[in-house]
Parts: structure tokens; C-alpha cells; sequence
């Protein structure tokens, strides 16, 4: 069966990728140097670049509808004008990015000089000045933060893509209040003589700052994994282009009109600059708290969207194979990373701050020419397969201004970034002569055939059958699930199993990377479900199942959960929450809290149902536990059921005898059996002082024990409330928890990651 890609990034987490890959260096280090080119027409630089990148924008946006695959840019251009091109455009890129991680990881450190100068602390030292080499206290810095983030990436932190979402939020909270309240200090005098610089200098600056907006199209390297592409990625794309250029330039009005200009010409901390004389040291530590989030993040998103150009370059047979390959540990492509990181580091030791930015915003051009060209490569040749939800508008003059526009620009820097922009078009191109030449023969506009993304039909709801989703994740454990979701399925005249298996992949590891390298994996899941259809054959009953290669267990499972209108979901459950899961959440916590049917844990143990306890409690959970412990009971012969009513002892008061409390809980428990529909079953009522030791006591009595979750309580509750957080270890027979389809109360931390998507 085909492996299907989990496409769980929404229009908030396209916006925040581009945004956090935009707002970096472009706001925090590049305003002072191209002051020092155009003088107050900065301004202007920052939003005429923003004009220039619109057409590629456009571009990405169309041909990423087309052809969402790892790899972006380089992709579109390889298809649309061959692979010399591509070349030229994937390694090139590849090196751009390593650029701009240095850029941010410099720039980043120089801003922590202000606040330590307050404790007497300089950070300007410089430790090694050979006259071609000088590394001081801030590369240091640098390079130990750097590899940190390599080190993080190698061992594939899940929550970096999470953590990118925070770091843009505070961003854009910190930078919105700087605007804000620094905006009534502007002085006029600051915009005198605008175009002192004229045209040259004015478009220089913008040619310095194109860098600013690279970012927004390196969400393209993500297309496969964006949910409602022909939406979600245009929209996204224009969306986070619009709000950085207009943050960007209102920023930019404010350092102008509210710092000297001469303060401002080649600033290293223009920031600091507009904050200290007005909110003093503790705006400064505002200041660089955003920088340092601002830059240390696009840092690390130029490190963890590395693998997806030498995967695809490598996929492609430009590259050797080893670029795209994933450590067997950690999941991860750690030559890519390595080699990533290692140039980065370099960099940081052995470059200026500006010819950096200059030299990485000139072959950034470059690739804006290349997109917009095969754009127009595209619509001229018309394959068959081209079908981009998303068609730019104003076809072909906003590709050609693209093109001419990037031209001028171009002309217009100073020597050495031209000299290095064509240099490493002019080191892509060599290469391909070398190496990818003798081992390629497409040409231009050949596309690839995509893995299959599996849709289910769509069907009346009076044609739809009772629908249980069970995920697996084993053999051990995987006939047990089966037989509780055939048991519960059992009631039903028309009902199916959608098994389900997710092989997972860091952020840092491309979903396509890991379908086409590591087939041992992939062929672990296609065992796993084979033998899942071979148990369902047994039990009789109907069963499809998904391969799906993604990120999020307990997200993938929702998106499956929703889009077969699951009625019924159920899991294994280990019986203990790890210390990790209190913290950060489990997969299992996200299915609780949000899935819209009737969840069941299962903690296995054994293949029989046999004797079975319910427990029935006061809550409107009743029923839905009765119901499901009777349809267990039903599914298999001999098996027996027995419900347990639990009364508290401290209950018993001079109005209320003991016997009282007994004849309530009998009197509960008729009302469930009668209000399911259960007839056959025995009883019993216990007044303890002690109801989660009678509760486990009583488990460890039957084969299978039965508790209900209810639209009030949470996994948490049952776990560490009236009943010991120990249960999963104490209870010695299957257990089984079920949750009323309501669901359950949702924390501030599922309503954060709810919004951010997490």
C-alpha cells in the first residue's frame, strides 16, 4: 500500500515558518549598515525589496501547488529549466541559507554587548588578530550557541518546529510594542535631506536588505507537509511577505526619526540604539531578549531546513547519496546537518558581518530570476501533469518585471557581492559539469511521479458505517487492540476498523526523505498492517488501513480521526505516564482532549476478555462504560460481567447509615443496566475510606476491568485523584478506560497548542 505524507502544517504555522525565517538579521543588524548607504531612504530599501521579492512569492506560491516536494526553489527550477540550473539554484541556496544562520548567529551574539557592558563585562575583546583572521569574544559566543543548535538538530529535538512558533509570537509582541510606544518620540529632523545618498545609494541599500525577505520562500521546502496547499501556501506566503514589510518599515521609520543619524550609520545594534535613550537599560533587555529569540531561531531554521536541499539534490543523483541518508538513531540527516553547521561556524569566524549579507542577497537575486523564469518555463510548455490549485495573477508581466528588476538590482551592487553572487551560480554550475552531469539525463520540465496521498471517499451519512480508528504501533500489542475495537464495533450491523500506523519523522528529516531512503522502517509498517488485516479476517469484520509517514502521532491521528468521521477511537495505553508526558503533553493527551468521538484506552494483557468488572460511578460516564464493557462481554463466550459501584465512606453521617449508601449504589447501577440495555450481569456495592485501593483491589479480582472518563474529568484526574496514579502497575488485568464522546475539559496548554498548532 502506498505510504501516505501527514500534511499537518495550517496557514498559522506557514505564516510563522516564513515570518521566523524573515524577521532576523534583516531588522536587528542590516538597518545600520544600509543606512550608511542610502541615509534616511532606508525606508524606502526595505519596502522596494519587498516589492521585488512579490514576484517570486507569487511564483513559489503556484509552482509549490504544482509540485509540493522537499526541497522548494531547487525543486521548481530543476523541473522547470533543467538540472544545471537546478544545480546552480539548490547548492547555491543551500550555501545562501548557511549564510544567513551565520549572519543571525553573529548578529545575535553582538547584541548581548550592551547588556553585559552594565556589569562591567566587555565583549569586544578580541582574542586572535592575525591580519587575515580575528575571532573575539562574540564568534566565540557564536560558535558555542551554533553548535549547540547543530547538536540539538543531530539528536532531532522534536520541539524545535514547535519552539519557532513561540519565538515568532514573542517577536512580533516585543517589536509591535517598540513601534508603539517609542513612535511619539520622532523627531522630523531625522528624515532631512531623504535621497542625500540618491539612487545609487538608495538602491544599494536594497540590494543589501533582499536578504531581509529570503525566508519567504523557504516555506516552499515544506510543501509537502502544508495542509490545503492551494490555499494555505499562497496565502501564507503573501500574507507573512505583507506583515514583515510593514513591520520592517515602520521599524526602520521609527530608528530613523528617533535616532541620530550618525549613531545609526553602521550600527552593529540599531535596536538598542532606538531603545536605550528612551526606555533605558530595561528596554534594552527587552531589545535583545527579541533579537537573541529572533536571530538564535533563524539560526536554527536555516539548520533545520537544510536536509531538504542536499536530500533533494542527492535524490536527484546531483549529490552523492549519503547527503540525503538518516542516522539510524536519531532519524536525522546528519551529513547534511554536520556539513551544514560546519560552514556556518566557518563562516562566523572568517567573514564580515555586511559583505555577508551582501554577498548572500546578491545569488538570492539570482534565484528570484531563475523561479520566475521557469514559472514561465512552465506555462509556456503546459504538461499534462501541471495543475497548480494556485495560478499567479497577471501572468507573464509579473514574472518578467521579476526578472528585469532582479537584472538591475544586481548592477547596481557594489563588486564583491556581485563577484560572489555569480561565483557560487558560477561553482553550482561547475559542479554539475563534474559530478551530476554524466549521471542525469533529464532536461527541463520532466516531472516526477509523487507518492500517493490516500483520500477517503466521501459517502452519505446514512451509507456511513460505525467507524473505529485503532492506531498500532506494534505486534505485541496490536491483536489485543483489534479484538476491544471489533468487540465495540460488534453492536453494529455496518461497521469497519481504519487501522492506522505512523512512522514518524524529526523536523530536521524531510517526510519524503524517509519514504524513499529508509524502506526498513517503511517495510516494518507494511508488516505491522498486514497482520492487522489478517486478525480483522479472523474476527469478521471490515478493515482498511493508512501508512502514513509524519511528525505528530497524536495529530496524525486526529487528522485521520476527522477526515473518516470516526465514531470510535481505540489506543494502547501503557498504563504510566513517562515524567516527559506530564511536562510536554503525550499523544494520547491530544487525543483526549480533542478527539470529537468516543475514545478507549487499552492497556493489554492477555488475548481473552473474560471476566469482566465495570465500574459505575455517579457520572453521565456510566452508561457509556457499561455499554462498552457489556459489548466486550458479548464478543466472547464464557466471558461474564460484574458491576462495581465504589461508595465513599466519609459519606456516612447520622442522616445517612452505611446501608443507605449501599442501597444508592444499587439503585445506580440498576438505572445504567436498564438505561443501556443490560441484562445479564451480576453486582456488587462497597463503602470504603478508601476508593482508589478498593478500586484496584477489586481490578485485580477479574481478567478485564473497566473504568469510564467523563467530559469533566481528565486522563490527569483519574490518574492522581480518587483513584492512585499508580493503577497502570497495581492492576494486574487488562484495563481499559473509555471516554464519553463530549470530551474532556481542555487545559490552558491544549488551548495554546490548539491555536499555534503545535
Amino acid at each position: 500500500m502506498p505510504e501516505e505524507l501527514e500534511r499537518d502544517l495550517g496557514l498559522p504555522s506557514v505564516v510563522a515558518i516564513s515570518m521566523g525565517a524573515m524577521i532576523g538579521s534583516g531588522i536587528f543588524v542590516l538597518p545600520g549598515i544600509a543606512m550608511g548607504e542610502a541615509g534616511p531612504a532606508v525606508i524606502l530599501a526595505f519596502v522596494i525589496a519587498a516589492i521585488l521579492v512579490f514576484p517570486a512569492a507569487l511564483s513559489i506560491a503556484e509552482l509549490g501547488t504544482a509540485m509540493p516536494q522537499a526541497g522548494g526553489d531547487y525543486i521548481f527550477i530543476e523541473r522547470g529549466m533543467g538540472p544545471a540550473a537546478g544545480t546552480i539554484a539548490g547548492l547555491g541556496t543551500w550555501l545562501m541559507l548557511m549564510f544567513k544562520g551565520s549572519l543571525a548567529l553573529l548578529g545575535g551574539m553582538i547584541y548581548l554587548g550592551p547588556v553585559f557592558i552594565e556589569f562591567g563585562i566587555d565583549l569586544s575583546v578580541t582574542y586572535i588578530d592575525s591580519g587575515y583572521l580575528t575571532i573575539g569574544a562574540f564568534e566565540v559566543i557564536a560558535v558555542v550557541i551554533g553548535a549547540l543548535l547543530i547538536g540539538i538538530n543531530l539528536v532531532g529535538v522534536k520541539q524545535t518546529g514547535g519552539l519557532q512558533k513561540v519565538l515568532v509570537i514573542v517577536m512580533l509582541f516585543i517589536l509591535g510594542g517598540f513601534v508603539t510606544l517609542t513612535a511619539g518620540n520622532i523627531e522630523s529632523g531625522g528624515y532631512a535631506d531623504f535621497f542625500a545618498e540618491g539612487s545609487t545609494g538608495l538602491f544599494a541599500a536594497t540590494a543589501t536588505v533582499l536578504i531581509s525577505y529570503g525566508g519567504v520562500t523557504k516555506v516552499a521546502a515544506v510543501a509537502e507537509e502544508i495542509e490545503n496547499p492551494g490555499r494555505n501556501l499562497p496565502l501564507g506566503l503573501l500574507l507573512s511577505l505583507v506583515l514583515t514589510a510593514i513591520l520592517y518599515a515602520l521599524i526602520v521609520f521609527v530608528l530613523v526619526g528617533t535616532v541620530d543619524a550618525d549613531t545609526l550609520q553602521g550600527s552593529d545594534t540599531p535596536m538598542v540604539d532606538g531603545v536605550d535613550p528612551f526606555f533605558g537599560f530595561a528596554g534594552v533587555v527587552l531589545i535583545v531578549i527579541a533579537a537573541m529569540f529572533a536571530l538564535i531561531s533563524t539560526a536554527n531554521a536555516g539548520v533545520l531546513t537544510a536536509s531538504r536541499y542536499p536530500f533533494a539534490l542527492s535524490r536527484d543523483k546531483l549529490l552523492p547519496a549519503n547527503f540525503g541518508a538518516v542516522s539510524a538513531r536519531f532519524r536525522t540527516p546528519t551529513t547534511a546537518i554536520l556539513t551544514t553547521g560546519g560552514v556556518m561556524l566557518f563562516v562566523v569566524v572568517a567573514l564580515p558581518v555586511d559583505e555577508i549579507a551582501k554577498t548572500a542577497g546578491a545569488f538570492q537575486i539570482v534565484v528570484y530570476i531563475l523561479v520566475c523564469l521557469s514559472l514561465i518555463a512552465f506555462r509556456r510548455r503546459d504538461p499534462e501533469w501541471y495543475d497548480p490549485e494556485f495560478k499567479s495573477p497577471l501572468y507573464p508581466w509579473v514574472q518578467i518585471f521579476g526578472v528585469l528588476s532582479g537584472i538591475f538590482i544586481i548592477t547596481q551592487m557594489e563588486l564583491l557581492p556581485q563577484v560572489g553572487g555569480i561565483g557560487m551560480a558560477l561553482l553550482g554550475a561547475a559542479w554539475y559539469y563534474w559530478y551530476g552531469r554524466r549521471r542525469v539525463d533529464r532536461t527541463g520540465i520532466v516531472g516526477e511521479e509523487l507518492i500517493d496521498i490516500v483520500e477517503p471517499e466521501p459517502m452519505d451519512a446514512d451509507e456511513k458505517p460505525y467507524r473505529v480508528v485503532v492506531p498500532v504501533a506494534s505486534l505485541e500489542r496490536e491483536r489485543g487492540l483489534l479484538q476491544v475495537a471489533a468487540a465495540r464495533a460488534a453492536n453494529y450491523e455496518n461497521a469497519e476498523l481504519v487501522v492506522m500506523n505512523v512512522v514518524t519523522v524529526p523536523e530536521q528529516t524531510s517526510l519524503e526523505q524517509e519514504v524513499t531512503y529508509e524502506r526498513e522502517r517503511i517495510e516494518r509498517q507494511q508488516q505491522l498492517l498486514e497482520e492487522a488485516e489478517e486478525i480483522a479476517n479472523e474476527l469478521g469484520i471490515g478493515l482498511r488501513t493508512h501508512a502514513i509517514v509524519g511528525r505528530d502521532v497524536g495529530k496524525t491521528i486526529l487528522d485521520i480521526v476527522d477526515s473518516e468521521r470516526a465514531d470510535c477511537v481505540v489506543m494502547g495505553w501503557a498504563g504510566v505516564r513517562k515524567p516527559r508526558d506530564r511536562i510536554l503533553g503525550s499523544n494520547i493527551d491530544q487525543v483526549l482532549e480533542r478527539a470529537p468521538c468516543e475514545v478507549v484506552l487499552v492497556r493489554p494483557r492477555g488475548d481473552k476478555v473474560g471476566d469482566t468488572v465495570a465500574f459505575v460511578g455517579s457520572g453521565p460516564y456510566a452508561e457509556l462504560t457499561v455499554s462498552q464493557a457489556n459489548s466486550f462481554v458479548a464478543a466472547e463466550a464464557d466471558a461474564s460481567l460484574t458491576l462495581v459501584n465504589i461508595q465513599s465512606s466519609r459519606d456516612v453521617t447520622e442522616d445517612v447509615t452505611e446501608d443507605e449508601l449501599k442501597e444508592r449504589g444499587r439503585e445506580r447501577i440498576e438505572t445504567v443496566a436498564e438505561d443501556v440495555g443490560v441484562e445479564e450481569y451480576d453486582s456488587k456495592v462497597v463503602v470504603s475510606d478508601d476508593i482508589g485501593a478498593t478500586l484496584t483491589d477489586i481490578a485485580n479480582e477479574y481478567d478485564t476491568a473497566v473504568l469510564g472518563l467523563s467530559h469533566t474529568t481528565s486522563l490527569d484526574d483519574v490518574l492522581s485523584g480518587a483513584i492512585s496514579d499508580t493503577i497502570g502497575e497495581e492492576v494486574d488485568s487488562k484495563l481499559i478506560i473509555v471516554r464519553t464522546t463530549a470530551g474532556t475539559t481542555h487545559s490552558l496548554r491544549s488551548a495554546v497548542r490548539r491555536r499555534l498548532q503545535l
